[in-house]
């Protein structure tokens, strides 16, 4: 029982990560994100939106409204009360129509400024994809088929857009071809979780998002359509697989780098509208607003600010973890030793297997990870 107990230690100490730095908090400010200035003249609110001021007057009540009726429409589709698809749709392009008259192509692509209004924390509320098989959010962790959701259920998805270097994490992408500054960080977050919420799997998807040049969002080659001025190129780092709400015991980062490109349509303080530069699937994204929302969008701060554990490191501590428990289960004669050796030994060859091959959710055949092999060439 020693021998087990000095493992099980091993185990424990190997995979207990201390905390990095803090993220820098104060850009979760969202009070930042939208900028308003008052009339002292009438009490109308103008809201700027990059360097385009909407006001009332210039239709955005109107737009407004439309977009809390497609949150509401949103809203009954997640209760599946009635299948609702072309209501959405409709008030999406309605939406983007009112967007495209504002002229966004026209902004000073020279600044920044028309990314600033996109900044803040997003529930993805909804996907309409083009191709029936496509799962562009989650991967093999939230398609229906898949063991993930066999074992888990998909608790909360997110899709936040950061200022630049939030997380500290920001890469240098200088070295490559027609790299642009980062405009900001994309935050994708999938919430699973087992038991009634005792289990918890958290995986998150960081990356940097870099403006596209006007030839890259022209170039209908790679793109589906011509894109907007806003759009990015969102260069992922391979997904962080956090087990537990602390992620003290499991932390690591398995699979490939990634390369998405992702417009935004329409944006106002209630919603996004996004499109997949490649693919075309619409997505709707629902700021977090309310206080309980917040809070669970904030959730994968601690873990991302946790540094991971490497992916040699958790082999070789598996290795040694089933190494032990073979030769107990095999030199030992107590029963009870053996079958507590076999099972360690079995658990920790299984769990190596999975990280030593593992892609973290990232479908075979997903054409973001060839984008991203492209960037290095």
């Amino acid at each position: 029982m020693t021998v087990l107990s000095i493992a099980f230690y091993y185990y424990c100490s190997f995979f207990s990560l201390h905390a990095s730095s803090s993220l820098v908090c104060h850009a979760f400010q969202l009070s930042n994100t939208f900028r308003y200035k008052r009339d002292r003249s009438s009490s109308t609110i103008i809201r700027e939106r990059g360097s385009i001021t909407l006001s009332p007057s210039s239709s955005l009540s109107s737009s407004i409204s439309i977009s809390q009726e497609l949150l509401e429409e949103v809203k009954k589709k997640e209760e599946e009360e009635e299948d609702n698809d072309d209501k959405i749709i409709n008030l999406v392009q309605k939406l983007e129509e009112k967007s495209n008259n504002y002229s966004t192509n026209n902004e000073d692509e020279s600044s920044n400024d028309r990314f600033k209004s996109l900044i803040g924390l997003y529930e993805v509320s909804y996907i309409k994809s083009k191709r029936q098989r496509d799962n562009p959010v989650g991967g093999k962790w939230t398609r229906k088929n898949s063991i993930a959701q066999k074992l888990l259920r998909t608790r909360r998805t997110f899709q936040h857009i950061l200022p630049a270097n939030t997380t500290t994490l920001v890469r240098n992408y200088y070295n490559l071809s027609n790299a642009a500054e980062s405009i900001g960080e994309s935050i994708n977050v999938i919430s699973l979780e087992a038991f009634w919420g005792w289990i918890r799997l958290t995986v998150i998807l960081r990356g940097d998002a870099i403006p596209l040049t006007l030839q890259e969002r022209t170039n209908t080659s790679r793109v589906i359509q011509p894109l907007t001025s806003r759009a990015v190129k969102a260069l992922f780092d391979p997904p962080r697989i956090v087990l537990g709400k602390t992620g003290k015991f499991f932390n690591i980062n398995v699979g490939p780098t990634t390369s998405v490109l992702l417009d935004t349509l329409y944006c106002d303080e209630y919603l996004r509208i996004g499109m997949g530069g490649t693919s075309g699937t619409r997505f709707v994204f629902k700021r977090c607003l309310e206080a309980k929302d917040e809070d669970e969008a904030k959730e994968f701060i601690p873990l991302l600010n946790r540094r991971p554990t490497s992916k040699r490191k958790a082999l070789s501590v598996l290795g040694t973890l089933f190494t032990t428990g073979l030769y107990v289960s095999i030199i030992r004669r107590n029963a009870l030793l053996r079958v507590t050796g076999g099972i360690l030994g079995l658990l920790s060859f299984l769990l190596g297997s999975l990280i030593a091959t593992s892609t973290g959710g990232i479908e075979q055949g997903d054409r973001s990870v060839e984008f991203r092999k492209e960037e290095t060439i």
